[in-house]
């Protein structure tokens, strides 16, 4: 017998089909717990992520902060957002994602609702009967009632609410249950114009805009007031479009309603007033209106806003704001380059005052006239009295005040100009801000040296945002001082026949030539 038949053969081992069966059927459970899990996660948490460059999808720092402030957080009841929309418009999705948004940041506090008039005619009627408003076009209506508001009763009390058209400016009158309830159309969300053909399309989008704006006076029901002197100003401007007109629609997106005021036919300020404004003053105050604005400064929690005209003469209200570490220089902000006066002043918000808090370092351009400021920041006299001035915009370097401005040919002189810091805004605060127990009863004062920023068709949105800061300021709503929400524009691009062909022929020929020719590779390859 060979010692090869004498090895004793080796036992096939068995194949274990129960032990890979256990770990398939693992596998699969645990695949379809991570599943469940990823799809839980993301439909309870999701995150929309905005690719594009600027944003453009995504709520702003101010609507965040609308949304995060305590007059939404902690409210008993949720604000309601009722979208009344038709699903076949062509800007539902639009609407309905970025209301969404507005649910998914307010969370519990804000309450949405969408529905379709066509397919729910009961909800619709129900919702017209409830709030007073039959329905006659695509609308979002904003409940900020609490549970004390929203009883029977309020329904048979209607009221007119003044609202401001947000494309024309004008003050209209709307019938609304409550100052509590605001109602916005669809249409009213964007900006139309016309093309050569002369067919309409939208230019811009100003929706979350009007949005926000809508649950903040949802929120706090009837506009608060800042009186307007308007027999200090010319109402009307040679482009129909004065400063005061462009302030009153900035302000009633803050919920704020500029109101009309003759000094000459009263003897003091409302007591209603949250505020006093001068906008671009064309003439000056006698000693009995500077009485009375020197009695209204004096009371507790009040507010002023000066946008000044360089070219006006007003020396008693240049005494009274140089009495609070403000003067107003007879001088013009200029630069001069390639022998060429500039007055468009080129600026940068400072850093440091409450104002600026998402502004500073930023740049901006005030077209238009600017005399400069001197702010008298850090004196003791002014300390003592519990005064303290402080500069919000500053001119950039090269930029100086001339004081001989109608000259041809201005050169900087030491001895006669105003050298640099140049400032052409500034801010007044009276009484102890850093205290909790006295901060309600500061007063507030913000000057801006500059009326033409105001009254042009170009107010420039970090302005816009810049003018909303301050006014929340002064109205004591820091939660809401910030980057305000950014129009949408479509722009829309000219394209020659020549470059349309090209197009064409790379969509139509080459790139499926080009795919054909990858696939020949591939197969090629395979083959081989």
């Amino acid at each position: 017998m060979s010692s090869d038949s004498a090895k004793p053969a080796k036992r096939l081992s068995s194949i274990r089909r129960m032990g890979e069966s256990v770990t398939v059927v693992v596998q699969l459970v645990l695949f379809l717990v991570v599943v469940i899990s990823a799809n839980y996660l993301s439909c309870a948490h999701h995150e929309r992520l905005d690719l594009t460059k600027r944003k453009d999808f995504t709520l702003s720092d101010l609507s965040k902060k609308l949304l995060a402030s305590d007059g939404v957080q902690k409210r008993e009841t949720p604000i309601r957002i009722i979208a009344v929309m038709r699903r076949s418009s062509p800007h539902f999705d639009r609407i309905h994602n970025l209301l969404d948004e507005y649910e998914s940041r307010g969370g519990s506090a804000i309450s949405l609702e969408f529905v379709d008039p066509a397919r729910q005619t009961d909800r619709t009627m129900e919702i017209a009967n409830t709030y007073n408003h039959p329905y006659t076009e695509d609308m979002i209506i904003v409940d900020g009632r609490d549970n004390s508001k929203t009883d029977s009763n309020a329904k048979k009390s209607p009221q007119n609410e003044t609202s401001i058209n947000p494309k024309t400016g004008k003050t209209t009158q709307q019938q609304q249950i409550s100052a509590h309830v605001r109602t916005v159309y669809v249409k009213d969300l964007y900006l139309e114009e016309m093309d050569q053909f002369d067919q309409r399309y939208i230019a811009a989008w100003q929706d979350e805009d009007i949005i926000s704006s809508s649950i903040l006076g949802a929120i706090e029901g009837k506009p608060r007031k800042i009186y307007f002197a308007t027999d200090k100003s010319n109402l009307e401007a040679t482009d129909g479009n004065p400063a005061w007109r462009v302030l009153a629609n900035i302000l009633w997106q803050q919920n704020i309603l500029l109101a009309p005021m003759r000094l000459a036919d009263i003897n003091a300020i409302p007591k209603d007033a949250e505020g006093v404004a001068l906008i671009a003053p064309q003439y000056d105050l006698d000693e009995r209106e500077l009485k009375m604005l020197t009695d209204y400064w004096n009371r507790p929690d009040s507010s002023i806003l000066v946008t000044l005209d360089p070219k006006a003469r007003l020396d008693n209200l240049r005494i009274f704001l140089r009495n609070y570490g403000i003067t107003p220089r007879n001088d013009r902000v200029i630069t001069v380059q390639s022998k060429q006066t500039l007055s468009n002043v080129r600026s940068v918000f400072t850093r440091g005052p409450e104002i600026n808090r998402d502004l500073g370092g930023k740049s901006t351009v005030f077209d238009g006239s600017s005399c400069s400021l001197e702010v008298r920041e850090n004196d003791d006299q002014l300390t003592n009295r519990r005064i303290v001035p402080l500069a919000l915009v500053q001119a950039a370097d090269g930029w100086w005040g001339e004081t001989r401005y109608t000259s041809e040919f201005p050169v900087f002189n030491k001895e006669e100009d105003t050298a640099p810091p140049i400032y052409i805004a500034a801010a007044v605060i009276r009484g102890q801000a850093h205290s909790d127990a006295t901060k309600d009863l500061v007063s507030k004062m913000v000057i801006i040296a500059n009326s033409d920023f105001l009254s042009t068709n170009n107010t420039r949105p970090e302005q816009v945002d810049f003018v909303k800061s301050s006014v929340n300021w002064l109205m004591g709503r820091e939660e809401l001082i910030g980057v305000g929400p950014r129009k949408l524009y479509r722009n829309k691009i000219t394209l020659l026949d020549a470059h349309s062909t090209f197009i064409n022929r790379i969509i139509l020929f080459f790139l499926p030539a080009f795919s054909i020719f990858i696939a020949l590779i591939v197969w090629n390859m395979r083959r081989a």
